[in-house]
């Protein structure tokens, strides 16, 4: 029952049971959620140590990799350069043995035949210098990725690897330097002359994967260094644009378009190109 019963009209409330104990008994203390403070991810929180054999002088060495299935994609650019949160991936998409200097992309550094593992070892390595104490960077810079994919175009050009091996090479080390000058827009410290020198190797860069890949299209097989066609051309589309050469970026996303291959989404993204090609034209013409 509930003894204080009228105690209502005192204005006091009455529910419950009386306890006049209850004031002695230790009181819990509320749980206070507390917010955790946001955890701020940072490039070497993708990067792990892995240990690669090179297939050419049989030696095992350690690498620098990302985990890739951690990784939160964002747009690509408009060459379909992929792009991350936290990470520029493509710092890591090499393999250099730091023993005997073989080279290539991460994803062909193994699928090296007898022949071409003959040939790395009688035309690169006899000129290789392995550099003394080098050590392995916690993080790869873009000056120290570019310097291994440059090692990895000379072996793809010893190797007399396919035209696509030795475009998509030269497209990294491209995008790789154009994420420098992206980095460096607006930093007053920066060197001009370093500057120039980075845009050069750009523009140097990219021309070579361009006329690559568009010489790769018409004589290989797809897919193009693990490439799908589709994917290629309408990077190739995108470049052509870059260079002004409109008929032939018209040419390629026509090709897209009318083939039964190309997905839905892809045909979308090549009626939007056209219409951007040929606004550009026009005004070139006016």
């Amino acid at each position: 029952m509930n003894l204080l019963s009228g105690m209502e009209k005192f204005g006091f409330s009455t529910d419950g049971e009386l306890d006049i104990l209850a004031d002695d008994k230790p009181k819990k203390e509320k749980a206070v959620a507390k917010k955790a403070a946001p955890v701020v991810k940072q490039e070497k929180d993708f990067v792990l140590d892995k240990k690669v054999r090179c297939p050419v002088c049989d030696k095992d060495f350690p690498i620098k990799a990302v985990l890739a299935t951690k990784l939160k994609r964002l747009e690509p650019d408009f060459d379909l350069r992929p792009n991350y949160e936290h990470v520029d991936k493509i710092k890591y998409d090499f393999i250099s043995c730091p023993n005997c200097g073989y080279s290539a992309l991460d994803t062909m550094f193994s699928k090296i035949d007898t022949a071409r593992v003959k040939l790395i070892r009688s035309e690169f390595c006899p000129n290789f210098k392995p550099q003394p104490n080098e050590q392995l960077p916690d993080l790869y810079s873009y000056d120290y990725s570019i310097e291994k994919f440059k090692l990895a175009l000379i072996c793809t050009m010893k190797k007399r690897a396919k035209m696509s091996e030795k475009a998509y090479v030269c497209l990294k080390i491209a995008w790789l330097r154009r994420a420098q000058l992206k980095e460096l827009e607006g930093n007053k410290e920066a060197d001009p002359k370093q500057v120039e020198l980075i845009k050069k190797e750009y523009e140097g860069f990219y021309s070579q994967a361009y006329e690559g890949f568009m010489k790769a299209i018409s004589a290989e097989t797809p897919p193009y260094c693990g490439m799908a066609s589709e994917a290629v051309e309408f990077m190739l589309a995108n470049m052509s644009a870059y260079y002004k050469k409109y008929d032939a970026a018209m040419n390629l996303v026509a090709r897209l378009i009318q083939s039964p291959s190309t997905s839905r989404k892809l045909k979308d993204k090549c009626v939007d190109l056209k219409d951007e090609i040929t606004a550009k034209a026009a005004s070139e013409k006016a």
